[in-house]
Order: structure tokens, then C-alpha cells, then sequence
């Protein structure tokens, strides 16, 4: 079960992590963490339902840990010659600038093409405050990327 699992969601948890940590070894790391998680502690998470919701959750978490323990500031910025891995340099670049929740919502919602139920539940927060997040995080994003 946790291989299938791992194969399906690796690298949408990959792309999340990578665009929330903008350090592509850093979000490896934590991929593997969440799935190292599973392994040692199997038998603890139903994968049956919403698996997405759970490794998400356990991703957002762990990206949370390495940010605190990295002091990682919240805007920060990469290379521009090595954007996320399948990102556009300019969106990239306005996406570093959105404050870590905006981002975290955006990134669910319309990336990962994840619900608001299932967004706010990783959250830890309301169905409005998601649609909130990701509206405020849309406008930033367009003001930004205008012409």
C-alpha cells in the first residue's frame, strides 16, 4: 500500500514542497521524510481515505519544521537561472513574495487541484479562510505579473 502511495503522490508532494521551500534538495528531504514517517509508523494513518489530506498535511508540517529549524525567512528567493522544477521564472518569482499561508492555499487549490474541504483540513483552518487566502494570493499574483 505505502509503495502505490508513494509512486502516485511522490510527485505532487515533490512539486508542493519544492514551491513552499523554494530548495528543490530541501523538499526532497522532506518527501522522504513523510514517507519514512509512514513506513516506521505503519499501521497509524488510514491511507484509505483522503490520502492527500494526510500527506499533505504531514508535508505542510514537516515544510513548517525545516523552515523554523533553517530560520528560512518567509520571502525568499532562488537562482533565477533554476526556478521550481516546471515553473514559469516570473511566476516564480511573484509566487516567493506571497506570504507562506496565501502561497500554501494557492499551491493546494489551484495546483494541486485539491478541494477547499480538503485544503482546509491540511490548514487546520475554515472553508473561508481558504477561499480567502487563495483570493488574496490570486490578486497579489496578478497585480505583480501585469504588464
Amino acid at each position: 500500500m505505502i509503495h502505490e502511495t508513494f509512486h502516485c503522490w511522490r510527485p505532487r508532494l515533490l512539486r508542493f514542497c519544492e514551491q513552499l521551500l523554494r530548495n528543490r534538495h530541501d523538499a526532497e528531504e522532506v518527501v522522504q521524510d513523510v514517507f519514512t514517517k509512514l513506513v516506521a509508523q505503519e499501521g497509524r494513518y488510514d491511507l484509505t481515505k483522503e490520502p492527500g489530506v494526510l500527506l499533505f498535511r504531514i508535508a505542510r508540517n514537516r515544510c513548517i519544521d525545516l523552515r523554523r529549524k533553517k530560520s528560512v525567512p518567509t520571502v525568499t528567493t532562488t537562482d533565477p537561472a533554476a526556478p521550481p522544477s516546471g515553473v514559469d521564472q516570473d511566476l516564480a518569482e511573484a509566487l516567493a513574495t506571497l506570504p507562506f499561508a496565501e502561497r500554501e492555499a494557492l499551491l493546494l487549490t489551484a495546483v494541486e487541484g485539491l478541494g477547499y474541504r480538503e485544503v482546509a483540513a491540511i490548514l487546520h483552518c475554515s472553508l473561508g479562510s481558504v477561499a480567502a487566502m487563495r483570493c488574496a494570493a490570486i490578486e497579489k499574483l496578478r497585480r505583480r505579473l501585469q504588464p
